[in-house]
């Protein structure tokens, strides 16, 4: 591609409107538009443009949020032809940091935006559209809100709960299964088993779960005071862990309503990750919403660039390390982390296993052999989405030598 022959649009999406910069191929800025984030806008906001730069030019877009703010218009510009590239906002601030303009705006953002679009034009992933990828990407991101909300949730009623019961952990295993959720429900301070002897304990509990031990109720009962009095902070404190409770309660049916859609929406996927030992719906969901469609990178080393993990080697004499620029995809690259940390730390994949094994007895850390692993990885998850096939242990490996080996 002769860039000569083309203008650089960088976009910088918001909400309610979206700031572009023109740039020429040698980085000269021609203009600086604004639009409304409005579909019926857009249509002027191509003319604006195109009255500020020669007419024999061609116009490439780039923008940081194709998926989000930015979708409106990025499906709007693929629809009338355009060009449209992803731009990762590390690489914006990575080009906003070694500009000479120290400001943050929506102005010196759209900028940056489309210096990288220039520099690195070649190496960005194209911009694309898929309904079912979509769905994915939506529900991904409200699960893994979710999560992080019941975490929340969790950790407040740890705190709470010890005021109430300082050996509450000695109750249940897990204090938030069915049995310990009701029972903090039912009995959020220990005046609230006064007329509760073990035998009735013991019928609330197995009313929850038939299986829980007859001596539970037992062990319970000598760990409280029934007769610690309820003052006004525990009276406060029981109030919110019923209400937490519930949320936690509605929380987790609303999660579960997540998750049955979102398995649904990865199995309709063209992409077969979950035939890869490791690799549940979840784990694939983080994949899909984050590679998004795999033919946007011609190989998977920019594949690997994308998600951080193309370490750089750094060597003096005897002495070398391996460097990773964190300027990829962060939750890409969380995501082959945990696929290499747990087909080697579950034993789930004898292939990775043997891998890592081989990078240790090279002399590697277990760091850098992690990593190579994680490398390795982005290597055999873009084939699989490549060429929309399930996943093939080699020939040369195998579980019985797999057992063997461990």
């Amino acid at each position: 591609m002769k860039l000569q022959n083309h203008v650089f649009v960088g976009v910088d999406t918001h909400k309610n409107q979206h700031t572009a910069c023109v740039l020429s191929c040698v980085h000269q800025k021609i203009a600086s538009i604004e639009t409304p984030n409005n579909p019926a806008k857009f249509k002027k906001f191509i003319q604006e443009i195109r009255s500020v730069k020669s007419p024999d030019k061609n116009l490439l877009f780039g923008l940081e949020d194709t998926q989000g703010l930015g979708h409106s218009l990025s499906q709007w510009l693929l629809d009338k032809g355009y060009t449209v590239k992803e731009v990762n906002p590390a690489l914006t601030k990575r080009e906003r940091h070694h500009s000479t303009n120290p400001d943050k705006s929506d102005e010196v953002d759209a900028e940056a935006i489309a210096n990288v679009l220039i520099t690195d034009f070649n190496e960005l992933p194209d911009a694309f559209y898929d309904a079912n990828f979509k769905a994915i990407k939506h529900l991904n991101d409200q699960r893994q809100t979710m999560v992080k909300e019941k975490t929340k949730i969790k950790n407040r009623l740890h705190n709470l709960i010890h005021q109430q019961y300082s050996q509450y952990q000695k109750f249940f295993s897990n204090p938030f299964c069915k049995t310990g959720l009701a029972f903090f429900e039912e009995f959020p301070y220990p005046s609230d088993l006064n007329y509760y002897a073990e035998d009735r304990l013991n019928k609330f509990l197995k009313k929850q779960v038939k299986s829980i031990g007859n001596d539970k109720a037992a062990t319970i009962l000598s760990l409280v005071n029934k007769d610690k009095k309820k003052a006004a902070d525990a009276k406060a404190r029981t109030t919110i862990i019923k209400s937490l409770i519930k949320q936690l309660k509605l929380l987790s049916e609303s999660l579960n309503k997540i998750n049955q859609k979102l398995k649904s929406s990865v199995e309709k996927s063209q992409y077969q990750l979950t035939t890869m030992p490791g690799i549940g719906f979840k784990m694939a969901a983080m994949f899909i919403s984050n590679i998004k469609n795999i033919d946007r990178f011609d190989s998977a080393s920019k594949l690997a660039r994308y998600a951080g993990l193309a370490p750089v080697e750094h060597s003096s004499g005897t002495s070398k390390s391996l460097n990773l620029k964190k300027y990829g995809c962060r939750d890409l690259n969380h995501a082959f982390y945990m696929l290499a940390f747990q087909q080697i730390g579950n034993n789930k994949n004898p292939a990775s296993y043997s891998y890592y094994q081989k990078k240790l007895k090279e002399g590697k850390s277990k760091k850098i052999a992690l990593i190579c692993l994680q490398r390795r990885l982005v290597d055999i998850i873009y084939a699989m989405m490549r060429d929309r096939s399930t996943y093939k242990l080699p020939e040369n490996i195998s579980y019985e030598m797999f057992n063997k080996a461990g």
